[in-house]
């Protein structure tokens, strides 16, 4: 077996989509001093999965996520692991290891001896914890770094370490509690692609807590999106970006314009619409309807166009600013723009 191999499965549950499930929530409930925060949340999550809880502040997420690692106990319903109840359980005796934002690093001690000190307390060998510690020092990319203190790292390599802390106890699910917050804009993303390479080479389950859409769309296998303590739609990333089942995911996921016609609604994603001058033509089986402009910002690759119809109706579009197209639409703010779509990529909600 590989040093950092993840533990042999005991459960061959398997899901609909044929993936052996790991962890299983049924009809979980919790509130605080009556404010209900999780309410009747069903989840099953695979063996190797990278699934992600996504939702904006106070929608259930984390306090699911608590309720997972045994920080919390839930009023009703059921958590299994590996096809035991652990609503009871110690956070202890549970199979999970928790990565948080603030790292929780022992300033005192060397990177090795902070990714060790789990091991230690579970009296592992000193050559086999010696091993194992350089194996997750090396998945990071830390394997230089053993030495250093915490203070001589930067935000991200501190980060690293304490994914690597928590991957050497070898844990059958890694719960990751918004690791990426405290970093800035280019780092987080660097981080991102790591953190899904990394899943991938350890293959152990991350469950991975973000209120943002990037990250959740970048790493994860399966994203559920959590509103008002309840689960709105659980779906790859292409699932709840191009087909979202309700408004609140159109407009959490990504951004859209939600547009009425006949009685029917639904969404466009501004990277779907064209802005043209009034009097050009639309491709053939497209849709167009007369606006006027009321923004125009420059985003780099992007342009952005806000266009407001004539029945009120706000469409936002984006348009790459391919050699020679940034010029394409010099309309100023109140002028008349013609807004295209293609009908097959307006999905209702």
């Amino acid at each position: 077996m590989n040093a950092m191999s993840p533990p042999a499965p005991t459960l061959a549950t398997k899901t609909a989509s044929g993936g052996e499930i790991l962890l299983r929530l049924s009809g979980v409930r919790k509130a605080y001093r009556g404010a209900v925060a999780v309410e009747s949340v069903d989840l099953e999550i695979r063996r190797g999965e990278f699934f992600t809880m996504l939702g904006p502040s106070g929608s259930g997420k984390t306090t699911t996520l608590r309720l997972i690692a045994g920080f919390e106990q839930p009023d009703a319903g059921t958590i299994e692991l590996d096809g035991v109840d652990m609503a009871r359980t110690a956070p202890f005796d549970r199979n999970v290891n928790t990565v948080f934002q603030d790292y929780a690093l022992f300033p005192h001690m060397s990177v090795a001896e902070n990714v060790a000190y789990g091991l230690k307390a579970k009296r592992v060998a000193a050559a086999e914890c010696r091993d194992r510690v350089a194996e997750a020092l090396r998945m990071v990319q830390l394997a230089d770094f053993a030495g250093r203190l915490p203070a001589q790292l930067s935000g991200g390599q501190r980060q690293r370490v304490g994914l690597a802390r928590a991957i050497v106890n070898r844990p059958g699910l890694l719960l990751l509690d918004e690791p990426l917050g405290a970093l800035d804009l280019k780092l987080r993303q660097d981080m991102q692609l790591e953190l899904k390479h990394i899943q991938e080479q350890v293959g152990i389950t991350f469950l991975y807590v973000t209120h943002d859409q990037e990250e959740a769309l970048s790493m994860s296998d399966r994203i559920a999106i959590f509103n008002r303590g309840e689960i709105e739609q659980i779906g790859t990333p292409e699932e709840v970006y191009e087909r979202p089942t309700t408004p609140f995911v159109a407009n959490f996921v990504g951004s859209s314009s939600i547009v009425k016609r006949r009685g029917r609604r639904f969404m466009l994603r501004p990277e779907k619409v064209q802005v043209l001058p009034v009097g050009e033509r639309a491709a053939f089986g497209f849709h167009g309807e007369e606006g006027r402009l009321e923004d125009r910002v420059y985003l780099g690759m992007f342009t952005k166009y806000v266009v407001r119809l004539g029945d009120g109706t706000k469409i936002v579009a984006v348009q790459p600013n391919a050699e020679g197209a940034t010029g394409q639409l010099e309309k100023q703010r109140g002028e008349p723009v013609l807004v295209v779509w293609n009908p097959e990529t307006a999905w209702p909600v």
